[in-house]
């Protein structure tokens, strides 16, 4: 007889389970199972996904939980505080919807366990159990269950209090648990409770994933959750002799682990498979089976929708309502600016306003509209848009995004396809520091409002390292492999990473199948839902913790996708640094000259903003500031908003090796502008003919492929998705055929082959441009108002590295960073004159209450003053805040003068600001490179302070910096140089190849100090001075060498000598001596060592 599986474990019970609702379903129907339950672990996550899945195979789903009960959901005692064996933080208990009701009920159940019970875990009580009790059947649950546990630790008679208390308020609904796994006695104890109460039982096979086959995966989880140790001397080389996977975690993890489902069977169980397991431990009775489709039965329809019609705010006429908005900006704008021609923008609009009127989407245009408007009054700063929203002509008139679409040539039919249904995405950017007002303003205005969760998937890289972490494979490696991929695709079938899948074959294997499953949760980093009906009648609600924060948030616990399917509404408020940065520089700029700026008047085609970005100086421009996009725009010299835009999407992972070498060849003159076709001039002629962006893809669609703004808005999206594949090869074909009458059929397809490579990096030009916009916002403000805006920058920048890099750019501006005191400085950063004050809560150990603590009492008159006052009980200050203001001066005072060697020592370590001014000769200095010069190939002097080192097995990493910027140089493991300290650096191919501390200058004998200490060179122009000769030993264990060379002109030179010139090298090459050398080139260019001539003149 069949019986229905009631306690399962999906994916959604994070690393507690593998399998997914499909999964589990397909294993349903295999054994002819009627119905299938899914019950998470304090979850309701996967109920649409199970639900989905199981209508479709013809089973019925049974939508339910295990959850966490607990006698008082408020009482949030710590483990430690518990000391009784029944006075735990909860115990499980299965829960299932019996119908629409008892799912509303459990959805109910769920919510206040996770927004008032949450302590570790989500809690709920018996009194939220009694009031939300219609419509659910209760189980006992596991061995971790009120019942079981009570009969583990011998408490019969709380165990019977249970079962009477569930028998009264359930009566029929309530059923005790039986599992193969359990213990024999547990098992047998509750079999005579139940006939001793008559309770009904029910065996439940408390699977975790659906198949034998997952065991393995299910148990590589296992270790990766619970942080398994390594026993002592293993390896994944002596680990390969175990050839069944489990035997070899028992040899690396041992036998006696913590946590190991290695003998037990937890898969979905066949009706043969736990009727044997039962009779095993002498159980044998059939109505325990029959009792799982007697409850399968008492399950009718939860009457699930999709597509509601959820939006909070119901309006008489929204159609007209933003048709007249919108037309009343249009005329505002006709009178107030020369526009290329009002036929065109009234066209367009009509365009828009017809597809959001058929669409019914005029409702969310206005609540999007809103919201920004209630922000804007609010002095909130808003972005100028986000994504495929700034394409639209509407969005633009009512004043949702600041783009022009018309002036840039962008697509509404990329923000909104015609044959979609589903509300379209507005993204916007808020002031990350006031962006929790504009979430209030929502719950105000609409009440029922939650954040998106998201689920992180084991992916790409990521499961490269889990699979290899696990197995314990050399990190080495796995970094060295790592470095040459960013897909998993990109893994299994790169030819660079050959090598490593023939070396460690498993991790393929296994990461194939981890690949996808659920690995854990978050929050959207912009998305929020609202509904005019609370959200739990839809959707379950849990919470998370608020980044930044200690406090717990409410999340609607699907993804985005599924929440857009249930018809809630979607609105995206990303919280944005770079609009904080903005609006305090606006706002210092005002109250210093009475300025009142508005970034939408200044001159967008300012040459000298665009000049300053060309030349690299970029540190705290929006997006630009990272190493790859400063080189992209150095070298591409960019002129106008459209280059900017362009370099935007060019910076993108695999864009500049591709796409990107032509435009930049193209724009410089060095490589001929050709059109595939002369229709294409008009949406390619501004990327110098280079398909670049997804609506230029789009434009092709329709000018050659014949297709409508629907259709070329599905190929952008199956291209980029890589979805549907059938239907992809219909709009192959059409376009084939279509564009075979402007080109030929080969050049046709070569062309659609194209839109397929573009899927890795053609980027959302609409995007792009609005992006670029505040990068120039930004810039342009740099370059006009330096002092407001690294005020602002260093206002807003928590991160201490990255601030180290702004109080470096703000010395390279020749602005005055003064060091801070207790009577001078606020709690933060402040302008003071011409220069930026450091706040006390920048110093090391003082936080801002205890730097607001100083500046309330203060001012002082003296030392003695601030130490009294430092130690006077109940002034919530301290000895240490006391000793780090004075290490750094900011207790300078006539009774503790300044010690200005123990402030230049201690401004790294407690304020991250690097002292540059270092006693060392002054012709150093021209030979010195900064670090701004310095490039991965060739030999390079450097000095400058270490700011960290960061070690792998047989590697060190060394970041160094000065006053133009940082960079990482490797060294070898076990490397003696020192974060803290300066250096003077050699380095050689971007390895340091000598080093000297810079107070070790004066008694150092290093070639490096005694090359520069020559003023005048003692050697001719056919010699070279051997500042480095640095050896090392291939992976075959041959020898060769690094030589770093100074000529006559004190010009530096990275030499390689390979193992066939290595003996010259070194039984005749001494570091500080000079030499006549000849040498060779490579194919590649590679400078090498041929001969070494010692005609015993060596100096």
């Amino acid at each position: 007889m069949p019986y229905v599986p009631l306690h399962v474990h999906t994916h959604y019970s994070l690393m507690d389970g593998v399998a997914t609702p499909e999964e589990y379903v397909n294993r349903a129907v295999d054994l002819g199972m009627p119905a299938l339950a899914i019950t998470d672990h304090g979850t309701l996550s996967g109920h649409r996904e199970l639900h989905r899945v199981a209508k479709a195979k013809g089973i019925k789903p049974i939508l339910g939980i295990e959850g966490y009960i607990t006698a008082d959901r408020k009482d949030k005692r710590a483990k430690k505080d518990r000391t009784e064996p029944l006075d735990l933080n909860y115990f499980h208990i299965v829960l299932l919807a019996k119908n629409k009701e008892g799912l509303e009920n459990l959805n109910k159940i769920n919510e206040i366990a996770w927004t008032e019970g949450f302590n570790s875990k989500p809690r709920f009580d018996f009194e939220t159990l009694e009031k939300y009790k219609k419509g659910i059947i209760v189980l006992s649950a596991c061995q971790s269950g009120l019942v079981a546990k009570a009969i583990e630790v011998g408490e019969y008679a709380v165990a019977k209090k249970h079962i009477e208390w569930f028998k009264e308020t359930f009566a029929d609904d309530f059923y005790i648990e039986v599992m193969p796994h359990n213990p024999t006695e547990i098992n047998k104890a509750l079999c005579e409770l139940a006939n001793s109460f008559n309770v009904k039982i029910v065996a439940t096979p408390d699977c975790h994933h659906s198949t034998t086959d997952q065991k393995i995966i299910q148990e590589f989880m296992l270790i990766l959750n619970t942080h398994a140790k390594l026993s002592k001397n293993v390896s994944y080389e002596k680990s390969k002799r175990f050839k069944d996977m489990m035997e070899r975690f028992d040899y690396l993890y041992g036998k006696d682990r913590i946590m190991s489902f290695r003998s037990f069977d937890i898969h979905l169980l066949s009706y043969d498979e736990i009727k044997n397991a039962m009779e095993k431990q002498g159980i044998v009775d059939e109505s325990m089976f029959s009792n799982s489709i007697e409850i399968a039965n008492k399950v009718t329809d939860y009457d699930i929708q999709e597509g509601l019609s959820l939006l909070p705010v119901q309006y008489k006429n929204p159609d007209s309502q933003v048709a007249e908005l919108a037309f009343a900006a249009l005329e505002e704008k006709r009178l107030n600016s020369n526009w290329l021609g009002n036929d065109i923008y009234e066209q367009r609009l009509d365009e828009e306003l017809y597809v959001i009127r058929e669409k019914k989407f005029a409702p969310y245009f206005l609540v999007v509209r809103n919201m920004i408007n209630w922000a804007k009054k609010e002095g909130i700063m808003v972005g100028p848009g986000r994504g495929s929203s700034a394409g639209s002509l509407l969005c633009y008139l009512l004043g949702i995004t600041e783009i022009d679409p018309i002036e840039h040539d962008l697509l509404f039919s990329r923000f909104i396809n015609a044959e979609r249904n589903d509300f379209p995405d507005i993204d916007t950017d808020i002031q990350d520091s006031r962006r929790e007002e504009v979430k209030d303003y929502l719950v105000r205005q609409y009440r029922h409002v939650a954040s998106i969760a998201t689920f992180l998937q084991f992916k790409d890289k990521g499961v490269v390292r889990d699979v290899a972490r696990a197995l314990d494979i050399p990190l080495t490696d796995v970094n060295k492999v790592l470095k040459l991929v960013d897909t998993w695709e990109e893994y299994c079938f790169s030819k660079n990473t050959e090598w490593f899948r023939e070396k460690y074959p498993e991790v393929e294997i296994y990461g194939e199948q981890l690949r996808g499953r659920i690995r854990g949760t978050g929050i959207h980093a912009a998305g929020i839902v609202t509904s005019k009906e609370p959200i739990f009648r839809y959707a379950p609600l849990e919470t998370r913790s608020s980044p930044g924060s200690d406090e717990r948030i409410p999340v609607v616990a699907v993804d985005m996708e599924e929440a857009e399917k249930i018809g809630l509404i979607k609105i995206d408020a990303l919280g944005l640094k770079t609009l904080s940065v903005v609006k305090d520089c606006l706002d210092t700029i005002e109250d210093r000259t009475g300025n009142k700026i508005d970034l939408l008047t200044i001159d967008i085609d300012d040459k000298n903003v665009y000049n300053m970005l060309s030349d690299g100086y970029t540190k705290g421009v929006f997006q630009c500031e990272a190493t790859p996009y400063t080189n992209l725009l150095v070298k591409m010299r960019v002129n106008n908003l459209s280059e900017l835009a362009a370099s935007n999407a060019l910076v993108r992972p695999g864009a500049m090796n591709t796409i990107g070498k032509d435009y930049v060849a193209r724009k410089h003159g060095r490589q001929n502008i050709e059109y595939i076709h002369s229709a294409m001039k008009d949406f390619t002629e501004e990327t110098y003919g280079c398909i670049l962006y997804q609506e230029q893809v789009m434009q092709a669609c329709k000018v050659l492929g014949g297709m409508t703004d629907s259709e070329a808005d599905m190929v952008r999206k199956i291209i980029g998705k890589k979805k549907n594949a059938r239907e992809f090869d219909v709009f192959k074909d059409k376009f084939v055929k279509n564009a075979s009458a402007f080109i030929t059929p080969n050049a046709a397809l070569d062309l659609w082959h194209d839109f397929e490579a573009h899927a890795g990096y053609s980027f959302n030009k609409s995007h792009a441009v609005a992006y670029s916009t505040l990068s120039f916002w930004t810039a342009w403000l740099k370059y006009y108002y330096p002092l407001e805006f690294m005020y602002s920058l260093l206002k807003n920048e928590k991160d201490k590295d990255t601030r180290t890099e702004y109080l470096i750019e703000a010395k390279r501006m020749n602005i005055p960073v003064r060091l801070p005191h207790i009577n001078d400085s606020e709690t933060d950063f402040k302008i003071e004159g011409k220069g930026i004050r450091f706040g006390l809560s920048a110093i090391k150990w003082i936080s801002n209450t205890i730097a607001e603590r100083y500046i309330a009492a203060r001012p002082f008159k003296s030392y003695k003053e601030v130490e009294e006052f430092t130690f006077t009980k109940g002034n919530g200050v301290n000895s240490r805040a006391l000793q780090a203001m004075n290490l750094v001066g900011a207790l300078t005072f006539p009774d503790n003068p300044p010690n200005q060697e123990q402030i230049k020592e201690n401004l790294y370590e407690y304020l991250n600001l690097p002292e540059f001014k270092m006693p060392i000769p002054q012709h150093y200095y021209a030979y010195i490179n900064d670090i701004e010069e310095y490039e991965e190939k060739g030999a390079f002097i450097l000095m400058g302070m270490v700011k960290a080192i960061k070690r792998g097995k047989g590697w060190s990493r060394v970041e160094i910096l000065d006053k133009t910027g940082s960079v990482g140089i490797f060294d070898e493991e076990n490397t003696m140089i020192e974060t803290g300290k300066t250096f003077l650096v050699l380095v050689n191919d971007n390895r340091i190849v000598s080093y000297v501390a810079v107070d070790d200058i004066g008694s150092s004998k290093d070639p490096l100090i005694k090359f520069l200490n020559y003023k005048m060179l003692p050697y001719k122009e056919n010699e070279h001075f051997v500042i480095s000769f640095k050896q090392r030993t291939t992976k075959t264990g041959k020898k060769m060498g690094s030589l770093t060379l100074a000529d006559a002109s004190r010009g530096l030179h990275a030499v390689t000598v390979f193992p066939t010139a290595f003996p010259k090298a070194y039984m005749n090459v001494e570091a500080g001596n000079v030499y006549k050398f000849s040498f060779g080139k490579t194919k590649d260019g590679l400078v090498i060592m041929e001969d070494v001539i010692n005609d015993n003149n060596s100096r």
